[in-house]
């Protein structure tokens, strides 16, 4: 299980958020082609928060990739689902988290991966600007609370 802490709050800390992805989220070996992330999906974590990750549809599998979005560039294995969904969760958290003014546009264009590769590079991981499990995992995500209605102030790595 992978387990990460929480930031502070509007100025106030929080206890540890424990996050577990499930099962079928798990690394997938490096071998193994993953699919195009085509949607994106609240996660819940403790105490009401959770973070929305890019995903597979309908299977809530978050070791996807995310390089190319939609068509003509979609995965012919999957023309399901709304990449471009996917595309704009990432482009709003690495705005919010990483200080970048990408236009939210659901494209993953050459801004996109720049600003992906920068972060890679940020957290010691292969500056590929393709965003996938290793980038997921090592990423800051702003949380939400849904039952307050109350965004955090700061970005965590709960993952």
């Amino acid at each position: 299980m992978i387990v990460r802490t929480a930031m502070a709050l509007a100025g106030m800390a929080l206890a540890p958020l424990a996050f577990a992805l499930p099962a079928s989220a798990a690394p997938a070996q490096a071998s193994a082609k993953l699919s195009q992330c085509d949607d994106a999906y609240p996660v819940k974590l403790q105490r009401g928060w959770q973070i929305t990750l890019p995903g597979v549809w309908e299977d809530y599998n978050f070791s996807c990739n995310l390089k190319l979005g939609d068509l003509p560039n979609r995965d012919p294995q999957n023309p399901f689902g709304n990449p471009a969904a996917a595309i704009k969760t990432l482009q709003r958290n690495l705005n919010f988290c990483y200080g970048s003014a990408l236009r939210v546009d659901g494209k993953y264009g050459a801004n996109t991966a720049a600003v992906v590769k920068r972060v890679q590079t940020l957290h010691k991981l292969k500056a590929d600007g393709v965003y996938g499990p290793q980038t997921r995992s090592a990423m800051n995500w702003r949380q939400y609370n849904p039952g307050t209605n109350v965004w955090t102030k700061t970005c965590s790595s709960p993952i």
